[in-house]
């Protein structure tokens, strides 16, 4: 009678501590991967800085670029309407179109590369929120498990007495 009885008890133990060593073995996994999450937000934080100021290095080029545009559109204007000389393609107004040509071509290159960049600076910025998202479960996660082996740990220290 005593070996059945011992036999169910060391199945009961056995099985006790291959529970146990999964939880473990999972909040040690969840760990893991929660220390991976946090390095993978502090790099796209580091990312989206540098998108922030990339950002406003294009913005201000684009800006530095406007006042030329302007000058250049001015000088081709006065040029068009001069009183008294003929309406010609000379070679400062073929320079004027050119150089009007050109910042426009410049500024279109500027905005389409601070629209791909702001681009992925809000794609950036929905990963960091799936992150956040994914860290709070895991820190959910990792506390449940604890509290689970917490409660275990106490549920061993009972004896069993036979």
């Amino acid at each position: 009678m005593f070996v059945p009885q011992n036999k169910t008890l060391n199945d009961l133990l056995a099985q006790n501590d291959k529970v146990n060593y999964s939880l473990r073995r999972r909040i040690y996994d969840t760990e893991r991967i929660k220390n991976e999450l946090k390095w993978q937000k502090w790099n796209m934080l580091t990312d989206k800085e540098k998108f922030l100021k990339e950002i406003e290095k294009l913005e201000n080029a684009l800006y530095r670029k406007l006042n030329p545009k302007m000058l250049v559109e001015t000088r081709c204007e006065e040029r068009l309407y001069r009183a008294g000389i003929e309406l010609c393609l000379d070679k400062t107004t073929v320079g004027l179109q050119k150089e009007h040509f050109q910042l426009n071509n410049t500024i279109k290159v500027l905005n389409d590369k601070l629209n791909q960049t702001k681009a992925l600076h809000n794609i950036l910025i929905e990963q960091i929120n799936v992150l956040d998202e994914q860290l709070k479960n895991k820190t959910h996660a990792l506390n449940v498990d604890r509290k689970c082996l917490e409660y275990r740990v106490q549920l061993d220290n009972r004896s069993y007495n036979l």
